[in-house]
């Protein structure tokens, strides 16, 4: 599990973990993002019983949110409530730093630690490993859930039917990258 302190890295991107479910008694998780420019774009998803604060530290950064784009420079806040379909990215030019808090916690910094993780190693992506993707839908399915190209309610029922065999198939719901 991640503690204070520990930095996961994607491409020229970083995740820092600054106060995580152990420090706050599961309340909050509160990592540091710094995103390159023209960075990934994550699938447009929500959170099923969490908020999402995010202070832009640095730079700026866009968000889609219930079909408005806007986007946020150094200063501003971002709220975004549970079940409201989103996505954010950094438009460029230069780096975009968030300050992120996640409430309550649950299993997020987890999430972080697989999709990062399972990223950096080459064993994760848009298109696949199909197996993968099923059981981390379903193995996080309190914290996130993507909202296309499949309805959230069809993604879960298919990934509880695959979640057995990717498991047989030796896929497992935790990663963590050894770099």
């Amino acid at each position: 599990m991640a503690r204070a302190g520990d930095t996961l890295h994607l491409g020229n991107d970083t995740l820092t973990f600054h106060r995580t479910a152990a420090d706050t008694n599961g309340e909050y998780l509160e990592v540091e993002v710094d995103f390159a420019p023209a960075a990934f774009r994550p699938p447009i998803h929500y959170h099923p019983g969490q908020h999402e604060r995010l202070d832009i530290l640095d730079g700026a950064l866009a968000v889609r949110m219930a079909d408005t784009e806007q986007l946020y420079s150094a200063g501003e806040t971002v709220f975004t409530p549970p079940r409201c379909p989103h996505t954010l990215w950094n438009p460029g030019p230069a780096h975009a730093r968030v300050m992120w808090r996640t409430t309550p916690a649950l299993r997020t910094e987890r999430l972080f630690e697989t999709l990062w993780g399972l990223a950096a190693d080459h064993r994760i992506g848009p298109d696949g490993p199909l197996l993968q993707i099923a059981l981390l839908t379903f193995a996080f399915r309190n914290e996130y859930r993507i909202v296309s190209p499949r309805p959230p309610a069809v993604d879960l029922c298919l990934s509880a039917l695959l979640a057995p065999l990717a498991l047989a198939r030796g896929y497992r719901p935790y990663h963590r990258s050894p770099r």
